[in-house]
């Protein structure tokens, strides 16, 4: 998966509050917050193959 897009998605949303818009900000933290609750349900309902 693409693990640098929440990232990348948290430095568009610096680069919109120093910027100032607002609106674009809040949008932007939204789909942060999709996208990481996306990825913890991904990644935390995998089996794990240990073997000790």
């Amino acid at each position: 998966m693409y693990m640098f897009l929440p990232f990348l998605i948290a430095l568009a949303i610096i680069i919109t509050v120093v910027a100032g818009k607002k609106k674009l900000t809040y949008a932007l933290w939204v789909v942060l917050l999709i996208v990481t609750v996306f990825w913890f349900k991904y990644h935390a309902t995998d089996a794990l193959n240990l073997s000790f």
